[in-house]
């Protein structure tokens, strides 16, 4: 079996967190596998998460995002260099 490293918001892995236990599954892999096989089942689901709720950034200069995290104050300069580097990855943004 292979291994998949995701990064996703604390409040999310809370939530997936909450689901395995309310739900009995035995670990969050085990609740993930059982996500997918769901969306193997039903695909017409993908449609459905792959729109909600998505907006396209209101830019898509890399500068100038950057510029607007840097400028906010919120996030550390290791966040903003990572987030850098992810957008340089990003066929969707621009320099």
């Amino acid at each position: 079996m292979s291994t998949v490293n995701i990064s996703i918001p604390q409040e999310q892995l809370n939530f997936i967190d909450k689901l395995v236990n309310n739900y009995g599954f035995a670990n969050r892999s085990e609740f993930i596998r059982a996500l997918i096989r769901l969306l193997a089942f039903k695909p017409e689901l993908i449609n459905q998460t792959a729109l909600f709720p998505f907006s396209v950034p209101s830019s898509r200069s890399r500068v100038k995002i950057i510029a607007d995290f840097r400028k906010s104050g919120k996030y550390s300069k290791s966040f903003i260099k990572d987030l850098e580097e992810g957008l340089k990855t990003s066929d969707f943004f621009t320099d």
